[in-house]
């Protein structure tokens, strides 16, 4: 009895619908901070959020540039640095003087030259001068085209001089390996012979028919040392029962940077050993006993060029000689180069 009169009391002081507006405003305050609450912790998501994704852009964007620089590092290994024999552009890098090919140059880039030399022997010398242009039909093809004359020609009382066989050569670089020490290049060389030159002169000037020559080389260069090994093959055609004999060609060389200045000048020596297996020649059909043989020439040279001007000069002996039959003698090997880049 005394709950229910309490009870009965209570809402006699407090009448109903004014407990009702209690209710509703304390729902009300209840779900407003319910509401608040919810907003601030959204909130402090999204902005957790943002912080996050910035943080991850952040590290993307260190991380691409950790590959960038990986990058740049891996393509400077792609290449020699910029000094010694590698100072100056290809074209104007060591090579060999004697031995054939490694005439690699860029695409467009023209060479002129002009080469002379003097093979002299016992009472017999053969002096040539070859005017030559040089051209990158693209950065591994080039083409070559030489004009040979016989300045003067001697075997024993016999002399001769004039325009010798022109020929056009091809250079394909089927094989480039380059590394931050070092340079490897092979190269295929083909060219053909005209026959401008005569073979009625004594001595003659020519083989009196076209001529074919196919050859390879290799070549290692170092920013110091370079060396290269070159062999080929000369493949001559008869005319008239007459057919000089076919050659035989094996080359090596090495040398060394002397000095050099950044971007102006490069100063080297070199040896080369330059063979040749000459088969015996038939004129009109009857074997020539006193003709081909095989020859060695050791000759070391130097090398000096610029960004436009290269000058080679060299002296040469010969290491080993077997001639057939009865013939005179080699002495000794005088040879020049000098070309004009542009």
């Amino acid at each position: 009895m005394k709950r229910r009169q309490k009870i009965c009391a209570y809402r006699k002081k407090y009448p109903i619908s004014f407990a009702k507006k209690i209710i509703k405003g304390i729902i009300f305050f209840v779900f407003s901070i319910a509401f608040l609450f919810s907003a601030t912790i959204g909130s402090a998501n999204v902005n957790s959020d943002s912080e996050k994704g910035k943080e991850a852009e952040q590290k993307k964007g260190q991380e691409d540039k950790k590959e960038e620089k990986g990058k740049e590092k891996e393509d400077k290994k792609e290449e020699p640095p910029k000094i010694g024999n590698f100072t100056l552009p290809t074209s104007q890098q060591p090579g060999p003087l004697v031995s054939f090919g490694q005439n690699i140059i860029d695409k467009d880039q023209k060479q002129l030259f002009l080469f002379a030399d003097d093979f002299s022997g016992i009472k017999k010398h053969t002096v040539d001068i070859i005017p030559a242009i040089l051209y990158g039909v693209t950065d591994n093809v080039s083409v070559f085209f030489n004009v040979p004359i016989a300045a003067s020609y001697k075997e024993g009382k016999s002399r001769s001089s004039g325009l010798e066989d022109i020929f056009l050569q091809l250079e394909y670089a089927f094989y480039t390996n380059k590394t931050s020490k070092l340079i490897d290049q092979a190269t295929l060389v083909a060219n053909a012979t005209f026959p401008t030159g005569s073979t009625k002169k004594q001595p003659p000037t020519g083989f009196g028919s076209s001529s074919f020559f196919l050859g390879g080389t290799f070549c290692r260069m170092y920013t110091d040392w370079f060396g290269f090994t070159s062999y080929g093959v000369v493949l001559t055609t008869p005319r008239d029962s007459t057919k000089f004999g076919n050659e035989f060609l094996y080359q090596a060389g090495f040398g060394r940077n002397i000095l050099y200045i950044n971007s102006e000048l490069i100063f080297a020596w070199m040896i080369e050993a330059d063979g040749l297996y000459s088969e015996k020649n038939k004129i009109k059909g009857i074997t020539d006993p006193n003709s081909g043989g095989n020859i060695v020439y050791v000759t070391p040279s130097l090398w000096i060029s610029s960004k436009k001007i290269i000058a080679q000069l060299g002296f040469g002996l010969p290491a080993t000689q077997h001639l057939f039959g009865n013939q005179k003698r080699n002495n000794y090997l005088l040879v020049a180069n000098f070309g004009w880049t542009f």
